[in-house]
């Protein structure tokens, strides 16, 4: 009897196991890529404006802000996260009034030294295009750089 219950169990769960549909994993590439592009009339590396990175980490809370990231392109909309942490990490975070979903982040992190590291985003699950505030390592300058999501994302 217990041959029989051994054989009929393992018998339900092979059948089980090929009665699966296939499954299709689908990749990040794919995913983002059908999205929208909402920066695509933008340069692909464009210089920081004087004064937004001391601009924006000024902003108080569920205050309305406007910022000219670069020449024809604006962001504005409503501060909604800002945070000091004690290790030297400060957030601001930005929700655009002009594109449901849009968000700016910029962090500031001053580390142990006194140096200062800058990161930024401006990114919506919406869109298959971002921009990054990234630090040139040659000149030291920071920049604006368009990047495709599923290129930031490993599959």
């Amino acid at each position: 009897m217990k041959k029989l219950a051994f054989i009929l169990v393992m018998s339900l769960s092979v059948s089980a196991a090929f009665s699966q549909e296939d499954f299709h994993f689908t990749s990040g590439k794919e995913k983002h890529d059908g999205k929208p592009h909402q920066f695509k009339n933008l340069s692909s590396k464009f210089s920081v404006k004087p004064g937004f990175l001391s601009e924006i980490l000024s902003a108080r809370l569920d205050e309305q802000v406007n910022f000219q990231l670069a020449d024809g392109f604006a962001f504005s909309g409503k501060v909604i996260t800002k945070t000091r942490e004690s290790n030297g990490l400060e957030i601001v975070t930005v929700e655009s009034q002009q594109k449901k979903g849009l968000i700016l982040s910029v962090s500031k992190f001053t580390k142990a030294d006194g140096s200062i590291d800058y990161m930024g985003l401006i990114t919506s699950r919406d869109i298959s295009d971002m921009i990054m505030l990234e630090k040139d390592i040659i000149t030291g300058n920071y920049m604006w750089t368009r990047k495709n999501l599923s290129q930031m994302i490993a599959d």
